[in-house]
This record gives structure tokens, C-alpha cells and sequence, in this order.
């Protein structure tokens, strides 16, 4: 049973974007989108998109829900 501060592991896909084409993709269990992209990433990132340049798309696997997230 998980109990009310206890948020379960999910399965995130982070791709590391160019622009539209994907560089690098792998997959993660973390307990939040941001903590997928944290633990992916090679340097420090925050929400947001660098439209032509590098960027990270974090996919929650179990409901297809994306996140952006922005080299910084």
C-alpha cells in the first residue's frame, strides 16, 4: 500500500531533442517528470523548450502525458 506522502515509480521514455529529431532516447523509473528528466539529463535542465536547439521530451509511458524541459 502507498501511503499519502509515498508516490509510486512510473516509466518515463526521455528523448533527447534537436529541434524535432531525436538524438538519444532511454527509459527511467522515477517518481515525477522532472525527476526523470533530472536523472537522464547531462547537465541542469528546467521546464521549457529551446525551440531549434538541444531539449529534453519526457513521456509518461502508462498515460502518454509529455513534458518539455530546457538545457540550462
Amino acid at each position: 500500500m502507498v501511503g499519502a506522502a509515498e508516490v509510486p515509480m512510473g516509466n518515463f521514455r526521455v528523448e533527447t531533442m534537436e529541434g524535432d529529431a531525436v538524438l538519444k532516447s532511454t527509459e527511467v523509473q522515477s517518481n515525477s517528470d522532472v525527476q526523470a528528466a533530472r536523472s537522464a539529463a547531462t547537465r541542469p535542465v528546467e521546464p521549457g523548450r529551446a525551440g531549434n536547439g538541444s531539449w529534453l521530451r519526457v513521456t509518461h509511458i502508462a498515460s502518454g502525458r509529455t513534458s518539455e524541459f530546457v538545457f540550462v
